[in-house]
Formats: structure tokens, sequence, C-alpha cells
């Protein structure tokens, strides 16, 4: 009988040693993990292919793989006016290897314009940098007999009902930006949103849609080719690339003062240090970036992520009212 004790008390001590080794090896364990990053990384564009949030993506994407030493792998995953995508990246292992390239659509108006909205923009992603900021042009269409803004209203002013004007989808900042317009200048025009850039710069050129207020790296080639007429943009002064095109305050109407951005997001909970990384590479890239970004009207900002939270916070405010004062709903 004693020998079985001591049997069984030898068996437990053993048990007891491996225990303590496990435990003793685990904090190495977990330093074992391979540093960030050691796989390719995703940035999910919540857009259709050739939109602007594309066009920057794939610019972006291509310097932060030089910086990361990983292949950066833009996927498109677009619908409901770039939620499908930012859902998707909600959901995503906070790890750093799905982000998501965000904007002005996705956190700051879609909260306002969805009733059911899957995920909560605050609170369910980490802010990077804000990647750029930009204002947005009014451009007509080449196959309608305007050349300046006043020409325009007076158009659709004496065919009340009867002009279109596109967007790249409902609730992105192209269809807000169309609408404070028409509030302003108190048009009866119809709105008709595309599924996404492409699609809506193509019904511009080809007279679907009489004008759009658009994202410049989206229309500069169709303005500079003469398929589409630039008349004003909607920030507080005029773009290097275009500066005999007025702001919308020098060519007579006040109100419509919209400025777009994008920016990178990862899930939250994504660790700080990996983070941190992603922000300095994505603002090294900028730097690279920023003469090219600027040609497209785009200004390259590479924000801190306490500076990049802050700027969304305020947006999301702005454009809460903004949507409010419009009553724009989509269900």
């Amino acid at each position: 009988m004693n020998r079985r004790l001591q049997l069984v008390s030898g068996l437990m001590g053993i048990a007891g040693m491996f225990g303590l080794v496990g435990l003793l090896a685990a904090p190495g364990a977990a330093r074992a993990q391979p540093a960030f990053p050691s796989k390719p990384v995703t940035i999910v564009v919540p857009f259709p292919a050739g939109g602007a949030l594309d066009i920057v993506a794939r610019a972006l994407a291509e310097e932060m793989r030089k910086q990361l030493g990983q292949p950066v792998i833009v996927d498109n995953r677009a619908g409901a006016g770039g939620t499908v995508g930012s859902a998707l990246v909600a959901r995503a292992a906070p790890d750093g290897y799905t982000i998501l390239l965000g904007s002005v659509a996705t956190h700051a108006i879609a909260p306002g314009v969805y009733r059911n909205l899957t995920y909560d923009a605050l609170k369910d992603f980490a802010p990077i940098t804000q990647v750029t900021a930009s204002p947005l042009l009014l451009a007509s269409s080449a196959t309608l007999n305007v050349k300046t803004l006043p020409e325009l209203l007076a158009t659709a002013r004496a065919q009340p009902g009867k002009l279109n004007y596109a967007s790249t989808g409902n609730g992105t900042a192209v269809h807000l930006a169309g609408a404070m317009l028409q509030s302003a200048a108190r048009l009866d025009v119809v709105h008709v949103p595309y599924k996404g850039g492409p699609q809506a710069v193509n019904a511009l050129i080809t007279g679907e849609a009489a004008f759009m207020v658009v994202n410049v790296e989206l229309v500069l080639p169709q303005v500079v080719g003469g398929k589409a007429r630039a008349l004003a943009v909607t920030g507080s002064r005029r773009l290097a690339v275009l500066p005999d095109v007025p702001t919308m305050s020098e060519a007579g109407l006040n109100g419509v003062d919209a400025t777009t951005w994008f920016g990178l997001f990862a899930p939250v909970g994504t660790p700080k240090d990996v983070v941190e990384r992603l922000q300095r590479d994505a603002a090294t890239s900028l730097r690279t970036l920023k003469d090219n970004f600027a040609k497209q009207g785009d200004e390259a900002i590479g924000s801190t992520p306490d500076e990049f939270a802050a700027h969304v916070r305020a947006e999301h405010a702005k454009w809460g009212k903004l949507i409010k004062d419009l009553g724009v709903k989509i269900d």
C-alpha cells in the first residue's frame, strides 16, 4: 500500500513539474510569435475597382509594400455605400493583416443615413492614419450647354424635375454633396446613384447625367479631354491642379462646403505596436506619393492614430448633423 501511495505521489510530482515547465515556457512561446508583418497585408477597399478610393489604395499599397517588406493586396469589397467592406474588416482578426481604406462615407456619413448599419464606426475600428483630404468638383456634362455654375443653376431651374445628377452610390460623399447643392440652390433635380465612380462618370460624359459633385481624380481626365466641364470646387480654396476653377462661394453659391477624406483603419483590438508600424510605413509612403497625389487633386496627410481618431469623431458629428438637416435616409 505504501508503495502504491509513493507511486501516485511520484506521478503527481512529475505532472506538477511538467505543468510548471509549461507555465514557465508560455511567456517565451508568446514572445516567439513572428514579428509583424510575417505575411501579406490586405487593404480592403469598400468600393468598386477604378473608383477614387481604389486609385489611392493601389498607389499606397505599392509604396507600403516596400516599407513592410511583404505583399500588400488591394481587395475590392463593394456594396451599400462602402458599408459591406467596412463591416467585413470590423469582423476581421485584429492582427493588422486585414485593414480598411475607409472614407468620410464609411465612417462619417453611413452612420447617419443607414438605419441598420452592421458596424459601429467609432467603436469597431482602430484608426491608423488619415491618408488624403480633398474637396469635390462640380462637373457638368459637355453635352449640356453650360460653362459656369450660374448657367447650370439657370438651366436646372428652367427645367424643374428634368435634370439628373449622378453619384457614386447612395450614402457616399458624392451623394451628400449633390444633396447639399440641391438644397442650397433650391433645385428640383433627380439623384441617380450608380454602382461606383467609373459608372457615374460614364453617365456624365454620355449625357445620361447632367452633372455631379465628384472626386477630382475621377473626373479630371474627362475635364482635360473636354468630355466634362469643371464648374466649381466645394472647398474653401481653389485647387492647384485646376487654378482657374472657382470655389462654390466664388461662383456665387454658399452652403456647399464639403471635403472628402480617406483613411486606414484596423479592427478594434489590433495591438498598438502593429497600428504604430502600419501608421509609420503609411506616412513614409505618403511622403513619397505627395506630389503625385497633388496632381490628381488630393492632399497627402499621414496623421498619427490619435490625430486621425479625433478627426473621425469630429467628422462623425459634423456629417450627422448635416444629414439630419437634409433629411437624407437610406433603408
